[in-house]
């Protein structure tokens, strides 16, 4: 028999006398020490180095949720984020800010009171009442702040008892059977009797008209507790005792029940006792005790808020214990990266790299299975678990465990993953040397995969799963994952939607296959891989677990802590591409210690047969019941602190107003709630810039730029870790008053001034072309004389004095010759032309009044029938309008220069003129009955070495007007003029036009 033979054997025989041995032990021997404090509570401490008070003397909760601290060195008041020394309580001043005790009442406000000098001062609803030493109240520090059963308010101070009596404050004394000695403290139990700590001893009574009677044991005690059960404790300098009104018979000696300094109970009824530099906590019920140590500081207040966090004061700083949602194991061990599988029925099989297997519930270690190191663990559908490390793999099946070594080559390389192969074995991922299956006792190595550089020892799946038709799927680094089935391999990368980075989890649940990797999550939808995305750009990082619970939760457990998303939100998600998911975050807030692996062990996350969701980190092993988690149900109260406009700062007061010119600020504001706050997420809105309510994560600020002068009002409003909003949003109202530039009046000026300034510069406008206008007329009129002139003195005068000389010449000839005839023809005809040229220079130098165009063309007619035989008619249709000066101008010119050419060359024998003065248009048409237009002429538009056509298109252009001519065959021409009447009809002008007009006059 060989070595390996002979250890193999030995090794299975150890294990199963071990399984045996463990499955007959009682219930009772596998029980574990309760939870250490740490492992139900996340201890977060403040001290001097984050600006936090130290020598804290008293912590107190008002009912607006601020928590406030007495310290050593004032008062101060914490939000969760920030702390705050004050000097005033709602706008009035401290009597000093040397404080003692702190004490808030559940209707609001703050009792407060002094250490030098004493006093106390009551704030509330914006008023304070003062109370000084020596009017009722006993001088010296106030040590204890207390209310009775029936209301009143009890006070011990350095110099005596005192209650609070209407307005003042009575000293309880001798009178009542007590010594003048400093009163320590006040406490009423629960049948209402009273217990006064004194310096000396502890006196109590049954009410408030009986005398006190000396408590027992006798001495010099303080520090009392009122347990959930009824007893009462007190200590002295280092010990606990049980009170009692009176000595017991028999025996009185009194015997020490517990060792500390200070005493408290929490509303679970968990006991906390105050040592030098820590504390100790024992469960309600439970005498085991369970020490914390707090960093050296010395432990002197005890709070417990309205949201469960226990606060504990020290010389040091502040110390508070929030329970923890993701449970920690109560185990004396510490694991070397742990891996995990479910037990069937409940619980988590665990094993580590230089431990034992160990099986593990809620309440610790339940048995020890076998020793060794184990680098995975699978639990397959039969129930069997199955481990691997880098010598062997095994099964461990009740009491019966079998080993597998692994070949050769796979030999010191651990083994990565495990799953069962769907027709029969196991298969085995080893790192380096790939994947394998185990089948009959016998190993079987699988092809490489051409998924990177040759040569590459990274080959290997780092998970793997079954899909639901019994195909193995397995996942690689570099962005890879494999589907094998009846020999066919498929790879899936980038191309198929993959983008993962390095795949480190695989989990199928039902049909649906969840790939996480250190890059994000995604899921199969049958052909490609599609990503979760999450709000705000999350993409869950490092998820090396993922499971789903009963209740269809998808969780993922990465780098950044276990993440919740709820079964709507998935279904959204696989229904909607691209949607962001919703999600919960558990992390070191949590009581999460550590982070999801990146390697191995995985899977990191598994669910537990009865429900409760296992993580396993680095060195611990977490776990949370999906159903029950732990929720914060109250809101947090949010209020606007301040104002900030540069380096000044404004309080949130009732009527507030911002300097003028204001318009860039900073709003502060906070919420109150002490558990995580750092997790506080908030909304808000100014009314009168945003249109919808914003969303700045957990930003306890607001900014704002560009602001106008104005009303405004800020909104804000804040939801806890669990997602409760608090119900009254917190207003700040808030006016910025306008300067003289910006004030109506101011506007309204620059109005005037503007409307005076246009005025201004349109009579200047309105003169300047007047100007130009007549400068205009003036250059015209003077050219038409010069060209008058020049055709009266000389081409009238050289014609008038040709014409002499032919005259001459004329009286030269003789009478009867046809000579003479032919001259006096001639002078005839430039008798003619002569009269034309006068015309000419007459119509040059005396242009007719264009005011009505009926009357002007009737006198152009009157003058054109004395020369030309002709018969004319004009004919006006419509309702006659008025036209513009330019219009009357251009129209008259283009219709006498159609008369002038009907008369003179058209032979004809009758000639109209037509005026139609229609609503949207003007017609002006010249028709005759000679002998038309030389069709050349016709299609050219004018006849060369001739203007008249010319001018008259052109006089047509300038009042968009269209000219046509046509010759009708045996009928003459037909000129016809159309023109919008928006162009040639004047408008009535308005009475501001009016005026502008008659002032430009």
């Amino acid at each position: 028999m060989t070595t390996a033979r002979a250890s193999l054997l030995l090794h299975a025989a150890v294990a199963a006398l071990c399984g045996l041995l463990l499955c007959a032990l009682p219930p009772a021997l596998a029980q574990q020490p309760p939870a250490r404090l740490l492992e139900q509570f996340t201890h977060t401490s403040w001290g001097a180095l984050d600006s936090a008070p130290v020598d804290i003397l008293s912590i107190a909760q008002t009912s607006d949720g601020w928590l406030w601290l007495a310290a050593g060195t004032g008062l101060y008041r914490f939000d969760g984020k920030r702390y705050e020394r004050v000097d005033s309580v709602e706008g009035h001043a401290l009597l000093s800010s040397n404080v003692r005790t702190l004490y808030a009442p559940p209707e609001g406000g703050l009792w407060v009171g002094y250490r030098v000098g004493g006093g106390i001062s009551y704030f509330s609803h914006n008023q304070v009442r003062h109370f000084a030493a020596g009017q009722g109240l006993p001088s010296g520090a106030i040590t204890s702040i207390a209310r009775a059963p029936d209301g009143v308010l009890w006070i011990a101070a350095r110099d005596g008892l005192a209650r609070l009596d209407g307005d003042h404050f009575v000293t309880i004394g001798a009178d009542f059977g007590l010594p003048a000695r400093r009163a320590r403290q006040v406490l009423f139990d629960r049948s209402g009797r009273q217990w006064v700590a004194m310096q000396g001893g502890i006196f109590s009574r049954t009410d408030s008209r009986a005398q006190f009677m000396p408590a027992w044991p006798h001495g010099d005690l303080s520090g009392m507790a009122l347990a959930p059960d009824g007893a009462l404790w007190a200590s002295d300098v280092d010990s606990y005792y049980r009170l009692q009104p009176e000595a017991p018979s028999g025996d009185s000696s009194a015997r020490t029940a517990l060792q500390g300094s200070n005493m408290y109970f929490d509303r679970e009824g968990n006991q906390w006792i105050f040592r030098a530099g820590g504390l100790e906590r024992r469960n309600a019920g439970s005498s085991e005790s369970q020490r914390q140590d707090l960093s050296g500081g010395l432990p002197q207040s005890f709070f417990q808020d309205r949201e469960g966090n226990v606060w504990i004061g020290t010389s040091a700083g502040l110390n508070r214990f929030r329970h923890n949602r993701l449970l920690t194991l109560p185990l004396q061990m510490v694991f070397n990266h742990p891996a995990i599988a479910p037990v069937t029925g409940g619980g988590v099989w665990a094993g580590d790299r230089v431990g034992a297997l160990r099986v593990l519930g809620p309440e610790g270690e339940r048995r020890s299975v076998l020793s060794g190191h184990i680098s995975a663990l699978y639990r397959d559908p039969d129930g069997v678990l199955w481990a691997g490390n880098d010598e062997e793999v095994w099964s461990v099946e009740g009491g019966r465990v079998e080993r597998y070594p692994l070949p050769p080559e796979a030999q010191s390389y651990e083994v990565q993953a495990l799953i069962r192969a769907s027709g029969g074995g196991m298969w085995v991922s080893v790192v380096r040397e790939g994947l394998y299956l185990l089948k009959d006792g016998q190993w079987r190595r699988q092809p490489a995969l051409p998924l990177s550089t040759p040569g590459m020892g990274d080959q290997f799946p780092t998970s793997l799963e079954t899909g639901s038709d019994g195909a193995l799927w397995a996942g690689y680094i570099r962005n890879y994952i494999v589907r094998l089935a009846d020999g066919k391999v498929d790879i899936y990368s980038a191309d198929q939607g993959l983008d993962l980075g390095h795949v480190l989890t695989l989990h199928r649940i039902g049909t649906e296959l969840w790939a996480g990797g250190e890059r994000g999550v995604a899921w199969f939808d049958g052909q490609r891989f599609a990503t979760l995305h999450g709000l705000r750009g999350e993409i869950f990082r490092g998820v090396s677990g993922i499971t789903r619970s009963a209740q269809g939760d998808l969780w993922l457990f990465g780098t950044e802590g276990l993440s919740r998303i709820t079964a709507a939100q998935v279904a959204r998600a696989m229904s909607t591409p691209g949607y962001e998911v919703e999600y919960e975050r558990f992390d070191a807030h949590d009581g999460l210690l550590g982070a999801a692996s990146q390697l191995r062990p995985m899977p990191s996350l598994v669910m537990g047969d009865d429900g409760l969701l296992w993580m396993a980190t680095a060195n611990r092993i977490n776990w949370i019941n999906p159903a029950h988690i732990t929720r914060n149900p109250v809101p947090p109260a949010v209020l606007v602190q301040d104002i900030a406009v540069g380096e000044q700062r404004y309080s949130p007061l009732p009527g507030l107003m911002l300097p003028k010119s204001t318009s860039n600020l900073r709003i502060d504001y906070t919420a109150l709630s002490l558990s995580i706050p750092e997790r506080v997420r908030f909304r808000y809105r100014l009314d009168g810039v945003d249109n919808e309510w914003q969303d700045p994560g957990a930003r306890r600020q607001a900014f704002y730029t560009n602001l106008d002068p104005g009303e405004y009002r800020f909104r804000v409003m804040a939801a806890n870790e669990d997602g409760v909003w608090n119900p009254q949003e917190a207003q700040l109202a808030f006016s910025i008053p306008p300067t003289f530039v910006e004030t109506a009046w101011f506007k309204l000026v620059c109005v005037l001034v503007l409307a005076a300034l246009l005025g201004a510069v349109y009579r200047l406008r309105l003169r300047h072309v007047t100007r130009q206008l007549r400068t205009r007329l003036e250059d015209r009129a003077d050219e038409r004389e010069r060209i008058a002139r020049t055709l009266h003195d000389t081409f009238l005068q050289s014609v008038q004095g040709l014409m002499l000389r032919v005259q001459t010449l004329l009286k030269r000839l003789p009478p009867d010759g046809e000579a003479y005839q032919l001259v006096e023809k001639i002078l005839n005809q430039a008798d003619q032309v002569l009269a034309e040229g006068r015309n000419q220079v007459r119509g040059l130098r005396s242009v007719p009044h264009l005011d009505d165009l009926p009357h002007m063309f009737g006198e152009l007619s009157q003058h054109l029938r004395e020369e030309h035989a002709a018969d004319f008619a004009l004919i006006v249709t419509g309702q006659q309008a008025t036209l513009t000066e330019s219009a009357r101008e251009h129209l008259y010119h283009i219709g006498r220069e159609a008369l002038l050419n009907a008369f003179r060359h058209s032979g004809a024998s009758r000639i109209e003129l037509e005026l139609g003065y229609a609503a949207d248009h003007f017609t002006l048409v010249v028709r005759d009955d000679g002998r038309g237009i030389d069709e050349k002429v016709l299609a050219a538009g004018e006849l060369p070495g001739h203007w008249g056509l010319i001018g008259m298109r052109e006089r047509a252009m300038k009042i968009d007007a269209a000219l046509d001519l046509w010759c009708r065959p045996g009928m003459g021409t037909v000129a016809q003029v159309s023109a919008p009447g928006a162009a040639v009809y004047e408008r009535k002008p308005g009475t501001l036009r009016r005026w502008l007009m008659r002032e430009a006059a």
